[in-house]
């Protein structure tokens, strides 16, 4: 039969050994079939109920405000939170954040009657089904969480999340743990708990963190590809999340920041680079906040929007718009003694360099390439992907090749760290520093699914 003919099922081939391993996990290791456990289907049900209700306000301000992806919508409503308590710091000092919350929501409240009374009412609808189907399932089931499997989560996002939940941003970023840090990911944590529980407390709901998974699939159904290729895309990136323990916990069930960083990165980069000679502003002003993010993510987002508005030879206004997250931090540190964020790696970056302390160690690329190999349910999507890719080569598109620059970037940086400057820290994070542009990888393999599925020869 000729390879025109085949392709969904050569796909499928090809991805079989994750389908085959889906199945064995399934049935006979963790033997899912005999163990159904009720509170993850209804945190997964609370989290879709959740969901729909993002994706239709995404849609809405995506409508009214000039956009080009539903996603940018949901990545704008819930920035609009810690852009206002960053902004105005100065004066929210003392304020709980639950009025600063209110504010916000009040002025969204008010943009969508001004524009359509009916939006407001189908959105509180999709709330309060979330809100109340929330209430009614915690009086039979355990729909919170206390246990943590990294220290990362127990000892710095939990209380940072918490903090700024129950008192406010200022008072977190003061008792931060981590010096420098910019917190949005803790900010987004809060803002989802509270328009999910209306709590006073801060809550630890699996419904909250495992709504990255449907935004994922909204996110890969909004992709510029065949219908086809979507469904094939989000087929192989469920069965990557049911297989992978370790990959599903970073980015779907947990408060490490590996979630909410590269989701957002991953749609406003697909927002820019799809009407890059025309950029919206709010999405620019939204890319720059992705500074305050994580490490790797701020400088790829500074990046990404200073090459797009340089290569599209872009007025020098719009150069304000990526700079102001940085301007407004440098702002807070003069006024309220906040830290610079990042500055605790960049001192640690000098001293390193000065004292020449941890030296050169090679050993670490191993070290990596096996933590890595670990997942092998990732290593082999992996494997696939660039394999295609190199067999498509004189089939890919722009984008393809904006976002294999990002993740080849992305991977140099990690082993160029792990060799010259993190030459004595724990190697076994690097897996975690690899995948911090998954949304990235994502719109790389959706798109070489969809170059295979329209091969002609």
């Amino acid at each position: 039969m000729k390879l025109k003919g085949n392709k969904s099922l050569l796909l499928f081939l090809f991805f079989s050994p994750l389908i085959l391993n889906y199945i064995y996990n399934f049935f006979l290791v963790d033997k899912y079939h005999t163990n159904i456990q009720t509170e993850k289907l209804v945190g997964y049900f609370l989290s879709f109920l959740f969901s729909i209700f993002l994706y239709q306000t995404g849609k809405k301000i995506k409508e009214y405000l000039n956009l080009n992806f539903n996603g940018t919508g949901v990545v704008v409503f819930l920035l609009s939170f810690y852009i206002f308590d960053k902004l105005f710091l100065i004066l929210l000092n003392n304020i709980d954040s639950k009025y600063s919350f209110v504010f916000v929501g009040v002025c969204w409240i008010t943009f969508l009657i001004y524009k359509n009374y009916k939006d407001f009412i189908s959105l509180s609808f999709f709330l309060l089904i979330t809100f109340f189907s929330q209430r009614l399932f915690s009086n039979f089931f355990t729909i919170t969480e206390n246990e943590f499997l990294t220290s990362d989560e127990k000892f710095f996002w939990y209380p940072v999340s918490k903090m700024i939940y129950e008192t406010n941003l200022y008072d977190a970023l003061i008792s931060n743990p981590l010096p420098s840090y910019g917190l949005l990911i803790a900010h987004v944590h809060a803002t989802l708990n509270r328009l999910i529980s209306f709590s006073e407390n801060f809550l630890y709901l699996p419904a909250y963190k495992n709504v990255f998974y449907f935004l994922t699939l909204y996110f890969i159904f909004e992709l510029s590809i065949n219908q086809k290729a979507k469904i094939i895309s989000s087929f192989i990136f469920s069965l990557i999340v049911f297989t992978s323990d370790w990959f599903t916990y970073l980015f779907f069930n947990s408060l490490l920041a590996e979630s909410i960083s590269s989701y957002f990165f991953g749609v406003l980069f697909l927002e820019i680079s799809k009407n890059k000679y025309k950029i919206n502003n709010v999405a620019l002003l939204s890319l720059s906040f992705l500074y305050f993010s994580k490490q790797f993510i701020s400088v790829f987002s500074l990046a990404i929007g200073f090459y797009y508005l340089y290569k599209t030879k872009t007025k020098l206004n719009k150069y304000l718009f990526m700079l102001f997250g940085i301007l407004i931090d440098i702002s807070n540190s003069l006024f309220l003694s906040t830290s610079i964020t990042w500055r605790m790696y960049i001192d640690s970056f000098q001293s390193d360099a000065m004292t020449g302390e941890g030296g050169i160690n090679f050993g670490n690329i191993q070290n990596i390439i096996f933590q890595f190999l670990i997942d092998r349910s990732m290593t082999y999507f992996i494997f696939v992907i660039f394999v295609l890719f190199l067999y498509l080569w004189n089939k890919s598109g722009i984008y393809e090749k904006d976002a294999i620059s990002i993740i080849i970037l992305n991977t140099l940086m990690v082993f160029l760290l792990y060799v010259f400057v993190w030459t004595n820290v724990e190697y076994e994070s690097s897996y975690r520093y690899l995948l911090n542009i998954f949304h990235i990888i994502l719109i790389f393999y959706a798109s070489t699914v969809n170059n295979f599925l329209n091969l002609r020869k």
